[in-house]
């Protein structure tokens, strides 16, 4: 744990939230020096101050139980009770995941206003181990792409503003990235179809894991191409990564609503298997992992090769930044090997095109074919974009039983993805990626079929294998045991949504998705994303994915943890800094016992002045007795500290009025914010939170 002392600021010794692990917030909590109500009190400070009112724009929507689940966590404490794994550690999860009670929209205006029925089984594990939900994180609409804004815009890079969180075709958990980054919470918890999850990470400087098929169990959350479709944890750190794993790298006896999980035609491991799934991930922890190890690059990431149609540009100070990795990864007794890369020049239908001329598939017209020719047919690339898709959205939404919106045939299909006023059109179709929006709705009917019968599943599935096969021969014929790789090529710049400049930029090769592309969702490979600097003329991070065979996750993740300890990469962002708030001192405040929390309560007070200005005034109840009194309360409008009178620890009311910006109808994210957190004598402590029209 870092030790601040900072003089200015009137600081005893203690530490900041801000990029605190969490084994610094589980020993904060522990300790007594803090408890999880002010801990989410406080990232809740950073929400208010950076991301809201048109800021970062990473957290749309707040879970408005979040102090009262901290509060339980709290109490657990307070009462001797087991403390487990993540007792009190705040989190995020994107839009697409289920929370029972909450919206999950995945993005699409037409789903804002759908309620889960329940937790997805991430969602689950972590509240079953402690940790408390501060929000769910932006995204473009049903997670269809990357920078294109949905229902709630997008998040913005804390780092530059100038370049995008994410790549604009394949970055759709970019609100958790930012809100990751920006040490809004502890961890969030994305997902990923092509590059969603690795992508994001790679911008804001993340540590990112995409798991083996079937590894980390999908069930609740919203599907896009479900032969592709993972859950992407997003921390900070490794040693973060490995305790989230430990709590959601378990079996999940239900596999409804998770295609690989559910489908009868290729056996997966087991989560539980001792050679998949080590006893404890922090076992894992291993600073020597790389000795003795070959690891290859390939080069046509890193500017040495000339083997893709369409081929990748890589910024020169990114290619700065792999040889920096490369000695760091030499130094810690790895053998780094530049190689091709067979997978993509044979499988990626991306790099294949003909960047000169778009119209046609590659170099000759025979190229499409030579690539889908090992048993993945036209037909079912069209099914997998049409049929499988409106399915599995069909699925999930029979599945939640919200009767407003009981099917997908209920749903205006012109409103699942409708394009932004003023944006330039995708480029999906050039790419042959297109998904008919149009149609989709009109491939479910009342007599359909089972997902699992869908015309050429079978074969298409084993097709997949063998080429997940192939890949893993090559690193057997290769002598090598991972390979490794800048995550991208390039950064989209912010504009890209409306410039044709930019536009063609972002859509370029190694730039409209993570270094890749879609084939390493397609076959299941497991990656593992960390910090490999921040670029030099950018003043963007990047990261470096670790790649292998199949299952072989443990393995990655001793590598991914190796070169991380020795390269110590993570950078805070500049646009987010710490704030007095966000420090706590490690002096420990004695608690009782089974100690009572304190109460408060907020009413809120409306009026219009003669000039027609809507004016505000809080007040609210104190319970107090039962902590021995009241040690301080504090609130705060959209992160403003407003002065308050208190009347025997029983009422309190603000001194004056505040004006209020009066329009109807706003969005979650641009409502005020209201907190009022009351600190008792005994130690405990309980807040409440509003949002203002």
């Amino acid at each position: 744990m870092a030790s601040v002392l900072d003089p200015s600021l009137g600081l005893c010794d203690g530490f900041s939230i801000v990029e605190a692990s969490i084994s610094d917030l589980r020993e904060a909590l522990d300790q007594g020096w803090i408890t999880s109500v002010e801990l989410v009190a406080r990232y809740l400070h950073r929400i208010a101050v950076y991301d809201r009112h048109g800021k970062l724009n990473s957290i749309p929507i707040l879970n408005l139980s979040v102090f009262e689940e901290a509060a339980a966590s709290d109490q657990r404490r307070a009462n001797g009770l087991p403390i487990r794994p993540l007792e009190g550690i705040p989190f995020t999860v994107k839009d697409s995941y289920k929370v029972k009670g909450m919206t999950v929209a995945s993005g699409s205006p037409v789903f804002q206003h759908l309620v889960a029925n329940e937790d997805a089984f991430t969602v689950q594990q972590l509240r079953g181990a402690g940790a408390i939900l501060i929000g769910k994180t932006n995204m473009p609409p049903m997670a269809a792409g990357g920078m294109q804004r949905g229902v709630y815009g997008r998040a913005e890079s804390p780092y530059n503003r100038e370049y995008l969180t994410a790549a604009f075709a394949s970055g759709s958990s970019n609100g958790s990235a930012t809100s990751t980054a920006s040490s809004f919470a502890a961890f969030g918890m994305a997902e990923e179809t092509v590059s969603s999850g690795r992508s994001p990470a790679s911008n804001n400087g993340l540590v990112a894991y995409t798991p083996s098929r079937g590894l980390i169990s999908i069930r609740g959350n919203w599907p896009l191409y479900p032969t592709c479709d993972v859950i992407v944890p997003h921390a900070r750190t490794m040693r973060d990564l490995l305790k989230i794993l430990d709590v959601i790298v378990v079996t999940d006896e239900c596999t409804a609503g998770d295609f690989w999980r559910d489908q009868p035609f290729i056996t997966l491991p087991q989560p539980s298997d001792p050679d998949v799934r080590p006893s404890s991930f922090q076992s894992l922890e291993n600073a020597k992992s790389l000795q003795g190890k070959r690891i290859g690059v390939p080069k046509i990431y890193i500017g040495k090769s000339e083997a893709l149609n369409n081929p990748i540009s890589t910024r020169p100070s990114i290619v700065d930044l792999w040889y920096h990795a490369k000695r760091t990864l030499e130094k810690l007794g790895a053998t780094v090997i530049e190689t091709e890369f067979p997978l993509i020049t044979k499988h990626d239908t991306v790099s294949a095109i003909n960047a000169a001329d778009s119209s046609r598939s590659g170099k000759d017209p025979d190229h499409t074919n030579k690539l889908i020719s090992d048993g993945i047919t036209e037909e079912w690339n069209s099914i997998e974009r049409r049929e499988l898709v409106a399915y599995a959205w069909d699925d999930f939404l029979i599945q939640n039983g919200d009767l407003a919106c009981p099917s997908l045939s209920s749903v205006d299909p012109s409103q699942i993805f409708p394009r932004p006023p003023g944006s330039l059109p995708d480029q999906y179709t050039r790419l042959g990626a297109p998904i008919p929006y149009s149609t989709l709705v009109s491939l479910v009917s009342e007599g359909r079929k089972s997902i699992k019968l869908v015309p050429g599943m079978e074969a298409a599935l084993h097709a997949l294998e063998n080429r997940l096969r192939t890949f893993e021969s090559w690193l057997q014929t290769e002598n090598l045991d991972g390979i490794v790789f800048p995550a991208n090529a390039d950064v989209g710049r912010a504009d890209a949504d409306t410039n044709e400049a930019s536009a063609d930029a972002a859509w370029k090769n190694g730039v409209l998705y993570s270094n890749g592309n879609r084939v390493i969702r397609h076959l299941g490979i497991p990656t593992i994303t960390v910090p490999m600097g921040i670029m030099a003329d950018t003043k963007m991070p990047v990261g470096l994915t670790f790649a292998g065979r199949a299952y072989d996750d443990a393995k990655l993740l001793e590598y991914a943890f190796a070169y991380e300890e020795a390269s110590g990469n993570r950078r805070a962002p500049g646009g987010t800094p710490e704030l007095k708030s966000d420090f706590i001192r490690t002096e420990a405040r004695e608690v009782p016992r089974g100690a009572s929390a304190p109460k408060v309560t907020i009413e809120v007070q409306r009026r219009t002045d003669g000039s027609g200005q809507s004016l505000l005034k809080l007040s609210g109840s104190l319970e107090v007795v039962d902590c021995d009194g009241l040690e301080s309360l504090t609130v705060t409008v959209d992160g403003k500290t407003v002065a308050v009178s208190i009347e025997d620890d029983a009422k309190w009311e603000m001194e004056s009025e505040v004006e209020l910006d009066s329009t109807t109808g706003k969005a979650e994210i641009d409502k005020s914010l209201v907190i009022a957190f009351a600190l008792g004598k005994n130690g405990r402590s309980s807040a409440k939170l509003i949002l203002l029209d």
